[in-house]
């Protein structure tokens, strides 16, 4: 093996360590959940609130995305209808703050439902650094016809307090599992709620 491949390894090998890191104790922990079982604080979407005693998905992605994005906002719709009525939000962060504009934003969340928010960082270095704070990536590949932004697919679940409390890594999801965790988590967290 030349030392340019060596390299190349090396470096995705130490990639891949740095985003499973901070869910190594969900892999570690059997929670009995579907999800990647967390407990962290998550970064605030500056005018952006949870539901007080629900939850909100938290979803990383741009809306001229050809690959993952529509799949996950299939399932987010989906999980939409199947949790009607309970207090849980769907939240489409823009990672193309530049192309997507607030009204475009606005009427992609009013299609896909009232439980839908959309939420548009300043530009893309700040939806990048607020990414990567929910250990997701994103890297606009310049000089490609769309200037495409590669990205994570992960669907993150937080509290009211923006505690993150699940995540879901791929767009192949179980629903019916999915709503299992949710219904659990709203349970749980209904049940240590004061009264």
């Amino acid at each position: 093996m030349n030392r340019q491949t060596t390299s190349i390894l090396l470096f995705a090998a130490a990639f891949l360590l740095a985003i499973a890191l901070p869910v190594m104790p969900s892999l570690l922990n059997h929670s009995g959940f579907y999800g990647m079982a967390l407990d962290e604080p998550g970064e605030r979407l500056n005018d952006y609130q949870p539901p007080r005693n629900g939850l909100a998905f938290i979803f990383f992605g741009y809306r001229q995305c050809g690959t993952v994005c529509p799949a996950q906002l299939v399932n987010l719709l989906e999980l939409s209808q199947r949790l009607k009525g309970a207090d849980v939000e769907f939240v489409f962060v823009t990672l193309d703050p530049e192309n997507d504009g607030p009204e475009a934003l606005d009427q992609t969340a009013v299609s896909l439902g009232e439980a839908f928010r959309a939420y548009r960082p300043e530009n893309h270095r700040a939806a990048q650094k607020l990414a990567s704070a929910y250990n997701d990536f994103a890297v606009k590949q310049v000089g490609t016809t769309k200037d495409l932004i590669a990205h994570s697919a992960n669907l993150h679940v937080v509290t009211g307090d923006f505690r993150r409390r699940l995540v879901y890594t791929t767009p192949d999801l179980n629903l019916e599992l999915v709503e299992q965790d949710i219904r659990r988590l709203l349970k749980e967290s209904n049940s240590e709620s004061p009264i």
